[in-house]
C-alpha cells in the first residue's frame, strides 16, 4: 500500500485522564472493576450505542441500545442470523427462526412427498435456501432431535439412532460420488429400520444426480419478497403491514429481486428496514446502505483521505464504535504509530504530525458523531462522549474491507490489537474478538501464529487468547485449526495455564462441532486441576445454555468412577436451570446417588443443596419443586448412601441456613421422614 502526498499527521490526544497511550496504563489487577477519577472510559453499562457484529457481516449500530458484544442486539431490528452448527444437535434457536420464517418454495410438496424415502439430496444454486428447506422438512416429520453431521464423514459406517433427523449441508462431490448405489441402499435401509431421516444438500453435477437419483429433490430458490415478508413478520410481529403501510415499496423490492433474489439477503433487508421502522435510520440512510457496494464505498472513501491519521481514526472508529471519543482517538494514535513502522513516510511529512483538530472536525472527516451520555461507576458519575457512524453497516463495512484489500498489512493490525490495554476490560474484550475475526478472515498460512505469540509474551497479550480463539473458531476452516491446536493445549501436562485457556476457549467452537467440544469440555471435567475443572463446567454450562440438552449431559456423567466430578457438573446444571425442574430428572438422581457414597462426592451434594434451599424464599413454584426433588431421592428410604445427607438435611430444617436464615420445614419433610423412620431389624442372634 501507498500512501501519496499525506498531510502532516495529527499527534492525537485521548480525552481520557488515566495513562491509556498505547497500552501502558492499565489498573492494577486487584481492582479490576474501579476506574482512575475523571476517566471517560465507557463501561458495558454506559455504552449507548451501537453494536458491532465481530463476525464481519451483519454488523451495525443502533442509538439506544444498551449492549455491546459479539453480535446480539436488543431490540427487534439488531436481530442476527444463529449459529449453525456443522457437527452436532442443531442449535434451537436456529430451529425456532425457520419455524416462524419459512417459505415454501416451488416444488416443495414434491419434496415433502419424499421424505417417505427416508433419505434425500436436495441440490439447488449456492445461497438458495437448502438448508432452511431441510430443516423445515424434518420438523415436517415432528422430528424434536435434527444432528448435522460432518460433510467428511462415512455414512456406511454411521450409527443412526431412533427417532432422529440428520443433516449434511453443502456436501461436497467427492463426498456424493464415493458411494455407490448398494452404499445408499444400505443406508436407507438403516434408516427406515430406526425411523429416522437423512437429508443432504449440495450444489451438485451430473455424475452425482445420476447416481442419486431415486433420493434427489431440486431446489428453486423461494419468492424473495415472501421472504422479506415472513422476516419482517418475525422482527416486527404479524400485524406489521396494518402499523407501517409505506415499509416495503417498489424501491424495496427491486433491492430485494437484485442478484437473483438470494433468501439470505432479503433475510437482511428486513432486519434493516425493522430498524428503519424502530426509528433508528432514515429510509434514505437505508437505501444508500442497500445500493452501496460496500467494499467499493469504502475503497473510495480512503482514496480520498490519504492521511495515515484519517484511516487511523475510521480503522479505530470501526472496531470500538459505541465507545468514549478518548478510547477511540487513542487507540487510533497507537494504530497510525504502526502504520508509521510499517510504511515509508511521505515526502514532506513531517515527524512530529500536524497540530490538533477540532474534535467534531475529525468527526465529521469520518462521517461519524458522537452523542452524550452519563455514566456511574464506583459512586462517581462520567460524561462520555459515544461515538456512532451516520451510517448503517459501516463499522462493518471498514473493517472488513481493511482485512480483505490490505492483507500485507493484516499482521500489523492484529498487533495494533494486541497492544490495548487490559483496562477497561470491555474495550479490551472488544480488541480480542476483533483480532479474532481479523484472523478468520485471513486464513492463509498458519493463521493462529498471532496467538501462539500472545501465549508467550505477557500478560495482557495472554488475556486475549481466549476470546481471539472464540471469534476466530466461527470460520469452519480456521476452526479446524483452533480444534487441533485446543486438543494439543487440553492435554499439556506441564502447563496448566494451557489446560485453562484450552477449557474457556472450547465454548467458541461449539458452533461448527458441538458434539465434540462437549466431549472435550467433559473430559476437562473430571480432570485434578480445579481451575480447570471449574472453566469446563461453565463452558458446559454455556452449551446447554445455548441449545444442548442438559438430561443427556447427566446420562453421559452418571457412568463417571469420579463422583464429585459428575456431581460437580450436575451442580452447576441445575443451578442454571431457574425452574429447578432438572432437580427432578432420574439420571441427576442417579448422580446423587453415586456421589453421596464418596466424601468428596458429598461435600458437592451438601453444598449444592444447602445453596437450592437457600435460593427458594419467597418463591413457592421452586420450593415445591426442591420438596419433590427430596421426596424421589428419599423414596427407597434413608439408606443406599443417603443416611448422613438425610441427617444433614433434618439438621438444616431445626437450626437453619449457615446464615441464620429459616427453612419452610415443608421442603425438607421427605429427608425428615427418611431420618426418622425405624430402623431395619437384623437376623443376627442375640445372647440369652
Amino acid at each position: 500500500m501507498t500512501v501519496p502526498d499525506e498531510r502532516p499527521l495529527d499527534p492525537v490526544v485521548s480525552t481520557a485522564a488515566g495513562p491509556a497511550r498505547g497500552g501502558s496504563g492499565e489498573v492494577p489487577p486487584e481492582q479490576p472493576d474501579e476506574t482512575w477519577p475523571g476517566e471517560e472510559f465507557a463501561s458495558p453499562a454506559a455504552a449507548t450505542t451501537v453494536l458491532v457484529d465481530f463476525n464481519g457481516t451483519t454488523g451495525k449500530h443502533a442509538f439506544g441500545a444498551r449492549m455491546f458484544g459479539a453480535g446480539t442486539a436488543a431490540g427487534p431490528g439488531a436481530l442476527g442470523r444463529p449459529r449453525q452448527a456443522r457437527e452436532g444437535p442443531i442449535w434451537q434457536e436456529e430451529s425456532d427462526l425457520v419455524r416462524r420464517t419459512f417459505v415454501p418454495p416451488k416444488g416443495y410438496l414434491r419434496a415433502r412427498s419424499m421424505l417417505a424415502r427416508q433419505l434425500i439430496l436436495l441440490t439447488g444454486e449456492a445461497e438458495s435456501g437448502k438448508r432452511t428447506l431441510a430443516l423445515h422438512l424434518l420438523q415436517d416429520q415432528y422430528i424434536e432431535k435434527v444432528i448435522a453431521l460432518d460433510p467428511e464423514e462415512d455414512l456406511t459406517t454411521r450409527r443412526i439412532q431412533r427417532d432422529r433427523g440428520y443433516l449434511i449441508d453443502c456436501a461436497g462431490a467427492d463426498l456424493l460420488t464415493g458411494y455407490t448405489r448398494d452404499d445408499l441402499e444400505a443406508v436407507r435401509r438403516r434408516l427406515v429400520e430406526r425411523d429416522s431421516v437423512l437429508v443432504v444438500t449440495a450444489v451438485a453435477r451430473a455424475p452425482v444426480l445420476a447416481l442419486w437419483a431415486p433420493w434427489h429433490v431440486p431446489c428453486e430458490r423461494p419468492d424473495p419478497l415472501q421472504v422479506l415478508h415472513s422476516h419482517l413478520a418475525h422482527h416486527l410481529g404479524r400485524d406489521w403491514e396494518r402499523r407501517h403501510l409505506d415499509l416495503v415499496d417498489e424501491d424495496i423490492a427491486e433491492l430485494v429481486r437484485a442478484d437473483g433474489g438470494r433468501p439470505g439477503r432479503a433475510a437482511g433487508i428486513a432486519g434493516d428496514l425493522a430498524d428503519l421502522a424502530d426509528g433508528r435510520f432514515t429510509r434514505t440512510q437505508v437505501l444508500d446502505a442497500l445500493r452501496d457496494r460496500e467494499h467499493a464505498a469504502v475503497e473510495a472513501w480512503l482514496r480520498a483521505n490519504p492521511g495515515r491519521a484519517d484511516w487511523a481514526l475510521m480503522i479505530a472508529a470501526a472496531v470500538f464504535e459505541g465507545q468514549d471519543y478518548g478510547i477511540v482517538a487513542e487507540r487510533a494514535t497507537a494504530l497510525r504509530e504502526a502504520l508509521l513502522a510499517r510504511l515509508p513516510i511521505a515526502a514532506g511529512e513531517p515527524a512530529d504530525g500536524w497540530p490538533p483538530r477540532a474534535r467534531t472536525e475529525r468527526l465529521a472527516v469520518i462521517d461519524a458523531t458522537s452523542v452524550a451520555a452519563d455514566a456511574t461507576r464506583g459512586g462517581a458519575h462520567y460524561r462520555l462522549d459515544v461515538v456512532g457512524f451516520n451510517r448503517p453497516h459501516w463499522a462493518a463495512a471498514v473493517r472488513a474491507h481493511v482485512r480483505d484489500a490490505y492483507p500485507d498489512l493484516r499482521d500489523a493490525f492484529v498487533d495494533w490489537l494486541a497492544t490495548t490495554p487490559r483496562y477497561p476490560p470491555d474495550v479490551h474484550r472488544i480488541a480480542a474478538r476483533a483480532a479474532g475475526d481479523f484472523i478468520a478472515g485471513g486464513r492463509g498460512h498458519r493463521p493462529l501464529a498471532p496467538v501462539l505469540r500472545w501465549v508467550r509474551e505477557d500478560e495482557a497479550k495472554r488475556a486475549m487468547v481466549v476470546p481471539a480463539l472464540r471469534a476466530a473458531a466461527q470460520d469452519a476452516v480456521v476452526a479446524t485449526q483452533v480444534r487441533h491446536l485446543l486438543t494439543s493445549w487440553s492435554r499439556d501436562a506441564t502447563d496448566s495455564g494451557l489446560r485453562l485457556m484450552a477449557a474457556r476457549a472450547y465454548p467458541g467452537l461449539a458452533s461448527v462441532y458441538p458434539g465434540r467440544t462437549m466431549t472435550e469440555l467433559l473430559r476437562l471435567a473430571r480432570t485434578g486441576d480445579r481451575s480447570v475443572a471449574a472453566a469446563a463446567r461453565a463452558g458446559i454450562v454455556t452449551l446447554c445454555r445455548d441449545g444442548m440438552r442438559a438430561d443427556s449431559v447427566l446420562e453421559r456423567v452418571e457412568g463417571w468412577e469420579e463422583a464429585a466430578a459428575a456431581a460437580e457438573v450436575a451442580a452447576a446444571l441445575v443451578a442454571e436451570h431457574a425452574d429447578g425442574e432438572l432437580s427432578t430428572d432420574e439420571r441427576f438422581l442417579a448422580v446423587i446417588r453415586l456421589a453421596v457414597r464418596e466424601r468428596d462426592g458429598y461435600a458437592v451434594v451438601a453444598r449444592m443443596f444447602t445453596t437450592l434451599l437457600g435460593n427458594i424464599r419467597g418463591d413457592r413454584r421452586r420450593a415445591e419443586v426442591l420438596r419433590e426433588t427430596f421426596a424421589l431421592l428419599f423414596r427407597p428410604g434413608r439408606g443406599h448412601g443417603l443416611d448422613r445427607l438425610a441427617y444433614d438435611l433434618t439438621r438444616l430444617a431445626y437450626e437453619g441456613l449457615p446464615n441464620g436464615e429459616v427453612i419452610d420445614i415443608g421442603v425438607l419433610e421427605p429427608a425428615i421422614d427418611a431420618f426418622e423412620e425405624p430402623t431395619v431389624p437384623t437376623n443376627r442372634g442375640t445372647n440369652v
